[in-house]
């Protein structure tokens, strides 16, 4: 193709949170196979090094990576102080 491709509009990185402590933070799932052993993994590390912080694992609906979720990213938006979604290749 000889055409040119859109411009890319750059988005500002979301603020890093200054501690962990009593945060909520959501593990999100995409659904890729396997993937959910080291987000389930992660959510124990989290509950080992901050017991304080709140580490929920979700499963992503929708199928698909690319796939809309909005009830999960409603309740994201409502309860999260930061998320961590495993994609997977």
């Amino acid at each position: 193709p000889l055409g040119s491709p859109p411009d890319i509009k750059l988005k500002k990185m979301a603020p890093r949170l200054d501690t962990l402590e009593g945060k909520t933070i959501y593990i999100v799932d995409d659904g890729f196979v396997g993937g959910d052993n080291l987000l389930h993994e992660m959510v124990d590390w989290f509950k080992a090094n901050y017991p304080n912080t709140t580490a929920l694992y979700k499963r992503k609906g929708g199928g698909g990576f690319e796939a809309e979720d909005p009830a999960l990213w409603a309740e994201m938006k409502e309860k999260a102080d930061a998320i961590i979604i495993g994609l997977g290749h």
